[in-house]
């Protein structure tokens, strides 16, 4: 069984958002994707500070297949350079974990 991972991206349209999970649970890369409400993002971007309203896009997956998600994400998404960042799960509850690598390939 594969360790769950999290990835988390964001972006400024929700349409981009739900393409990218849309895709992701049909290829079944992912088991279930999150998308936040509106965040206020402070970041550093051309040497200049930038603040924008963004939405955050949660992905449950398995690392093993993180390059696949990771491009597929890249491909769709609407930034120069996207977000892409995994985090692995420590712990997590056997029956969820069961459930969630039945749905990836």
């Amino acid at each position: 069984m594969s360790k769950l991972i999290i990835i988390t991206t964001t972006s400024d349209s929700v349409d981009v958002l739900n393409n990218i999970a849309d895709r992701l649970i049909t290829d079944q890369l992912a088991a279930c994707c999150q998308i936040s409400q509106p965040i206020k993002s402070i970041y550093r971007w051309n040497d200049k500070v930038e603040s924008s309203t963004e939405f955050e896009l949660k992905i449950k997956t398995a690392g093993v297949i993180f390059d696949n998600v990771a491009s597929i994400m890249k491909s769709l998404h609407n930034y120069d350079v996207p977000q892409i960042v995994a985090v692995n799960v420590t712990h997590v509850d056997e029956d969820y974990q069961q459930w969630a690598q039945t749905q990836l390939t």
